[in-house]
């Protein structure tokens, strides 16, 4: 046996072979180093990159990191997953690199590794970038001129304001003082006023201003000019009276006003708001008392005040007043179409019948489909026409509650802005087996009763409902000969009482009520006009604004016993009504600001719906007098807007009883109005 012992010599090298004498073969010797060497140190692979960033640009990445100690080159590695694996892409001398080998919205996650003779570090810390198209900023245009200059004296100072100009940067400040320049810039500013401390007291100076922005300078404003002046030398100037006497004239797409001069102004401030009472905006700055207002819209109202201005200030504003811009009146129409009866051949208009038979009250079309329109006979249930009312089938109320629904005296509504390709119909009957609202999803065939709760099971007679034309779910409804209006929120199914002012109350008679479209769906779903049934023009027409919880009268206008419809053109405020009793004319009214103020338009007759086509507005008298009964329809034609004059063409010998409801429709060549004519039945004019 060998006994161990501890070497006594140092070896060369980093690496020693130990022969064991046992081992046989083993010829490595054991060269000691030489007496007083040192040993060399082992040699290590460098250590990891730290600080690794990656920043993207347009279809590039750039990296940058530390340098590592020792390390001859780096191994740049790239993944498109987050934690790899990692495909090396390239090898930098240096710490940094660009990638330009990436596409942009991708996103690159990085790692390095350093490298030198003795081998490869642990890789760096994962860093990522997503390159990108540099950001487009889109051009911007040269500012406008400015306007509404004004200079105002002060002593030894002039102070200039004026209106800001959209996109301007900043303001050149220009004066002269010669009226008409040469102007000398005298000051650079980023609001739109300044204080030109630099004058002389007693000379005038003529201002001009131009905006400024990275694209260049505007054309220079008009010219406003001042003369500075010591107080002590000339006597105080009082703030104008206030303007008053204004007066405004409507024109087509134009107002103009004028007023008496005020005492002591140099100048004038006109300003403009669309509601009554403000906020105004200023429109203009004449010298003079007068000023027309242009590039209005016609049918808008428009409110004004002025105020008077000189150096000491501006009065306060002049009571308020108002213009409504129109177009010129147009001639009436000289071609009209005719009357004809489309009535289905079957249908009963003679008989009372058991639900009391006053023939046909509504005729609907369904917006998804206007070929397509729907109308319900008294007792006789509910008929389509697939062609713009040229013929009729029925009845269609074959399903779930058919018969209920085909016994009933009333009428039915669809949905002015339906987009479904079956319609939702609602039915309302005040007499027969089917008294009550009904609701149909498919197209008229299956019916469901609801249960109006706040009249009591005693009373479901109602009139049909009118539909919020932003919310199909929305609908209002009065009842039969009693003080009720109700509203649903969720097409039929739940209702709740509406509120009425006192001076609404009617014992006996029946309310049309009606959604006013204010362009707007949150203000259109409170505001709501009321039409009290023919009292004399004692109730008149009513609005609210906010779904019933205030009523302000607003014209003594009533409708005829049975049916009443309105018109909008479109949602910029115009409202036609027709009617008795107002205090400007029997017939038709219009008004330009959403139903709040009305003026007379048509012939002096009763009249109870009015319907508009893009070229006439229609009017029409009908009243529920049974089989057998006659009243004149009173047919009325005015070419639009309806401002012009009216004329009344006259109709068929057959057509005794005039319209409860008239829907329109347009066959790609012909606007064709249908109407729904109580006894009488169903009659289609064709527009020439």
């Amino acid at each position: 046996m060998f006994k161990h012992r501890p070497n006594p010599f140092a070896f060369r090298g980093s690496v020693m072979t130990v022969c064991l004498v046992l081992i046989a073969g083993c010829k490595a010797e054991l060269t000691p180093a030489p007496p007083g060497a040192t040993p060399q140190a082992t040699v290590e692979a460098p250590l990891p990159p730290t600080g690794l960033v990656a920043t993207a640009g347009n279809a590039q990445v750039s990296l940058t990191w530390s340098a590592s100690s020792g390390a001859t080159s780096y191994d740049v590695k790239r993944s498109t997953t987050s934690g790899g694996p990692y495909t090396q892409i390239a090898t930098a001398m240096s710490p940094s690199h660009t990638d330009s080998t990436v596409s942009n919205g991708a996103t690159y996650y990085y790692i390095v590794a350093a490298a030198s003779s003795q081998g490869v570090s642990a890789i760096s810390a994962q860093a990522s970038a997503t390159p990108a198209n540099p950001t487009i900023i889109p051009p911007v245009a040269i500012p406008p001129v400015p306007t509404g200059l004004a200079a105002t004296a002060g002593n030894a100072q002039v102070t200039l304001t004026w209106f800001a100009s959209s996109g301007a940067t900043s303001y050149d400040v220009k004066r002269s003082t010669s009226s008409g320049g040469p102007y000398t810039q005298i000051a650079t500013v980023m609001s739109p006023s300044h204080t030109d401390a630099t004058v002389s007291n007693g000379a005038t100076y003529y201002y001009v201003i131009a905006a400024v922005n990275s694209q260049g300078v505007s054309a220079i404003s008009a010219q406003a000019s001042a003369t500075p002046a010591n107080p002590i030398v000339i006597p105080p100037v009082a703030i104008p009276s206030v303007p008053t006497g204004l007066t405004a004239t409507a024109g087509n797409a134009q107002v103009n006003l004028t007023w008496p001069a005020s005492s002591g102004a140099s100048g004038y401030r006109v300003k403009r708001a669309t509601v009554s009472g403000g906020p105004y905006s200023q429109v203009g700055a004449p010298a003079a008392a007068s000023y027309t207002d242009s590039s209005l819209s016609n049918g808008t109202t428009y409110y004004y005040v002025v105020s008077g201005i000189n150096s000491a200030g501006e009065s306060a504003n002049s009571a308020q007043v108002s213009a409504i811009p129109v177009a010129p009146a147009s001639n009436p129409p000289t071609t009209f179409g005719a009357w004809i009866n489309v009535t289905p051949s079957v249908v009963n208009l003679t008989s009372n019948l058991g639900c009391g038979n006053y023939g046909t009250e509504t005729v609907q079309a369904d917006p998804a489909h206007p070929s397509n329109l729907y109308t319900s006979f008294n007792c006789q249930g509910i008929w389509k026409s697939t062609d713009y009312g040229a013929t009729w089938t029925g009845p269609i109320n074959t399903g779930t509650n058919g018969a209920a629904v085909g016994d009933c005296a009333g009428g039915i509504t669809i949905s002015p802005t339906s987009t479904a390709n079956v319609p939702t119909i609602y039915e309302s009957c005040i007499r027969g087996s089917g008294t009550g609202f009904w609701k149909s999803v498919d197209g008229g065939v299956n019916w469901t009763r609801y249960f109006v709760a706040p009249s009591g099971a005693g009373r479901q007679d109602y009139y049909p409902p009118v539909v919020d034309p932003y919310d199909q779910n929305h609908l209002l409804m009065a009842r039969h000969e009693m003080n009720y209006l109700v509203e649903s929120m969720d097409g039929g199914q739940n209702w709740a009482n509406v509120s009425v002012a006192g001076g609404m109350l009617q014992n006996g008679g029946t309310g049309s009520i009606f959604f006013v479209n204010t362009g707007n769906a949150s203000t259109t779903r409170g505001t709501w006009l009321w039409m009290a049934q023919a009292t004399g023009g004692a109730i008149g027409t009513w609005r609210t604004t906010n779904r019933g919880a205030s009523w302000v009268q607003v014209d003594r206008n009533e409708h005829p016993h049975g049916a009443s419809q309105i018109h909008q053109p479109d949602n910029n405020g115009v409202v036609f009504m027709a009617g008795v009793y107002s205090a400007g004319g029997w017939g038709v009214l219009r008004s330009s600001d959403y139903g709040q103020t009305w003026t007379h338009v048509g012939l002096s007759n009763m009249e109870t719906v009015v319907v508009g086509t893009s070229k006439n507005l229609y009017s029409m008298y009908g009243y529920p007098v049974g089989p057998g009964g006659f009243n004149d329809p009173v047919f009325q034609i005015a070419a639009q807007p309806g401002t012009g004059t009216w004329v009344a063409p006259g109709t068929p010998g057959g057509l005794t009883q005039g319209s409860a409801q008239i829907s329109v429709v347009n066959d790609g060549t012909h606007n064709i109005l249908v109407g729904a004519m109580w006894n009488s039945g169903v009659w289609r004019y064709i527009e020439p």
